[in-house]
């Protein structure tokens, strides 16, 4: 839990080591204030247990660290998928009401419908183009699928 919170916090894990330190020293110190005898073992079993304590900490800082950017990188994937759907479904209706206006009209594909219909459809092409790499990395395929 005290990995958790430091990191919460701010805390970098070198920061982290050296809180278990300064818990360290306080206690040395306030031994000797004391004047309190502190035996060879008492001293060695007092190390031993803070060092599992900032085994654990630095353990539970880690876990949460790794958590909180996984979380975030696929926050921002989402994020990314969303908008290139949103761009496509853009370019695909402008493509489909260019079409249909050819259709109705029965226009030229020379003119300036016929020209948008295929900036359109280029510009589409070009969208997923530049989006399959990325999405292939993102989900571990490298080679496309068979036609």
């Amino acid at each position: 839990m005290h990995g958790r919170e430091l990191l919460d916090k701010g805390y970098t894990v070198d920061q982290v080591v050296h809180d278990y330190g300064d818990i360290c020293q306080a206690v040395t110190e306030l031994a000797v204030q004391s004047e309190v005898l502190v035996s060879v073992e008492e001293f060695r079993t007092f190390n031993r247990l803070l060092d599992n304590a900032i085994s654990d900490a630095v353990s539970s800082y880690g876990r949460h660290r790794d958590a909180s950017i996984s979380a975030q990188g696929e926050r921002d994937q989402s994020e990314w998928r969303g908008t290139l759907g949103d761009e496509q479904r853009v370019l695909l209706d402008m493509a489909v009401k260019a079409f249909a206006a050819l259709k109705v009209g029965n226009l030229g594909l020379r003119g300036a419908t016929g020209t948008l219909l295929e900036t359109t459809l280029t510009k589409l092409r070009d969208l997923v183009d530049k989006s399959l790499p990325e999405m292939r990395s993102s989900t571990g395929t490298t080679t496309p699928p068979k036609p």
